[in-house]
C-alpha cells in the first residue's frame, strides 16, 4: 500500500462488487442450520454413503467428533426435520442409525444450489 493511502472501507469495497454478484448476495440466504461446519459435514457424510443410513459410531469416527458434540449437532438437525434418528435395543446393546429425511435431502439440494449460485456470482459468471 502506498504511504498516505488508507485501506478501503467495507462500504467502498462492496460498492465495487458487480451487480450480478450483489444480486446473488441479496438473493442467496444459506441455511444456518446446514451451513455450520460440523452439521454440513454430517449431512455430506449421510448424503454420500451408499447405505440408507449411518451408525452413530461410524459417523462419530468418520468425522472425529466426541459423542457429546455429535449428539448436540444431531439434535439440531433432527429438530429441523433434516435427519431421522432410529434407535434399536436398550442399554449397552442399543444402536442408533442416522438417516437423512426426504425434507433433509431437499433442503440440502437447495443449499447446494444456493452455494453454487453464490460461487458463480463471486467468480463473475
Amino acid at each position: 500500500m502506498k504511504s498516505g493511502t488508507r485501506p478501503k472501507s467495507f462500504a467502498e469495497k462492496s460498492a465495487s462488487i458487480s451487480s450480478a454478484a450483489r444480486t446473488a448476495l441479496d438473493l442467496v440466504q444459506l441455511d444456518p442450520v446446514i451451513h455450520e461446519r460440523t452439521r454440513l459435514s454430517i449431512l455430506t457424510a449421510l448424503l454420500t454413503t451408499f447405505e440408507p443410513g449411518c451408525s452413530f459410531s461410524d459417523l462419530r469416527d468418520t468425522l472425529t467428533l466426541t459423542d457429546g458434540n455429535l449428539l448436540t449437532h444431531l439434535r439440531v438437525l433432527e429438530e429441523a426435520g433434516l435427519i431421522q434418528l432410529l434407535k434399536e435395543g436398550a442399554g449397552r446393546s442399543s444402536s442408533t442409525t442416522v438417516r437423512m429425511s426426504s425434507i433433509g435431502r431437499k433442503s440440502f439440494q437447495t443449499y447446494l444450489d444456493q452455494l453454487e449460485a453464490l460461487v458463480r456470482a463471486a467468480r463473475g459468471k
